[in-house]
């Protein structure tokens, strides 16, 4: 019987120490080292949010008769991590050997806006509107294209900032004076601030 009782008295008192443990509130005004390193944590990815991005691409092509450089800065924002916006400006240089020792060169240039949604893992869906200035062949003057892309692609994220993606898209407003071929393939890099 006595052990019985002095059993009883050891699981009450670990039951009243035990209480006393999960009641306690710090009221000393010291940070304990679980805050500490949550508030740090939160802090950090604060910090590595760069809503603002800046990039683009770089394109080119040669053979013996042609020659074709297409060079497309972008600057967007990410209303939320999955959902970005922004535009692009676009410039062309087409150049072809029309006759031997002759050639023609062309310079389209124009403006683009775009959304994308990153809807799992990296994986994109875009729509992008381009306004373009486009000479004509024979010189007789300009006007402009409009292109309707839409697609999707990979995006990732690269060392903190920097993110690269590639994107396959379908110009569905497609004309004879289109400087794109569908589908077209983007390959580009950034850096958010």
């Amino acid at each position: 019987m006595k052990k019985t009782a002095r059993l009883l008295m050891i699981l009450f008192f670990m039951a009243l120490i035990t209480g006393m443990q999960a009641q306690y509130q710090n009221t000393s005004g010291q940070k304990r080292e679980g805050d500490v390193k949550k508030k740090e944590l939160k802090k950090k990815k604060k910090k590595d949010y760069y809503p603002w991005f800046v990039g683009g691409m770089f394109g080119a092509g040669f053979s013996s008769i042609s020659a074709y450089v297409q060079i497309s800065p972008i600057i967007g924002y990410k209303i939320t991590p999955a959902f970005h916006v922004g535009t692009r400006l676009t410039y062309i240089f087409n150049s072809f050997e029309v006759a031997p020792n002759q050639r023609e060169n062309f310079h389209d240039y124009g403006a683009s806006i775009f959304a994308r949604y990153v809807f799992f893992k990296g994986l994109f869906g875009q729509v992008e509107y381009e306004a373009l200035s486009y000479q004509y062949w024979d010189k007789s003057g300009r006007d402009w294209i409009n292109s309707l892309f839409i697609g999707g692609g990979y995006y990732m994220n690269m060392g903190g900032r920097g993110f690269a993606s590639i994107a396959l898209m379908f110009n569905v407003l497609d004309n004879e004076y289109s400087p794109y071929t569908n589908p077209i393939i983007r390959i580009g890099f950034g850096v958010g601030f």
